[in-house]
This record gives structure tokens, sequence and C-alpha cells, in this order.
């Protein structure tokens, strides 16, 4: 797979997809002050992805939704959920 693969619009939008999957997964959790300072990063970056998927911008839209996932994956790990 190339790096053209991974930047599609499909692909990226799987991912945000995913990804508020994942939020809603997190949703009852009452986070720290800077866990939710990362939970709002996280969703932060998952904005940013769909504003930059819009301009078809899709270099821009991966980095973000994929740093989106790792905020939030951290989050999750700490919270026992994977």
């Amino acid at each position: 797979m190339n790096t053209k693969d991974l930047e599609s619009k499909e692909k990226i939008e799987v991912d945000i997809k995913k990804l508020e999957r994942n939020l809603g997964q997190v949703e009852s959790i009452k986070f720290t002050d800077k866990q939710l300072d990362v939970y709002n990063r996280a969703v932060d970056y998952m904005n940013d992805s769909k504003y930059y998927l819009e301009k078809e911008d899709m270099r821009t839209a991966f980095g973000c939704i994929e740093y989106s996932h790792g905020l939030l994956d951290a989050l999750r790990m700490i919270h026992g959920l994977i």
C-alpha cells in the first residue's frame, strides 16, 4: 500500500467514522482535567480532519485523523478499553 492509498478520501472517511464510534465509547468516562484536555484535542483534530477533507487537502486530513486516533487510543488504554 502506498501513501496515496492511505490518504484517499474513502480511507479518511472510514477513519473518521471509526473515530466517532470510539469517541462514543468514552462518553460516560469521568476524565481528569488533563485527560479532558486530551479528549478535547482529539475532537479538535477530528474536526480539523473533516475541514481539510472538505478542502481536498488529503495529506493534512489524514495526518489530523491519525493523530486524533492516537490521542483517543491513549485515553482508551488508560481506562482499560483496549
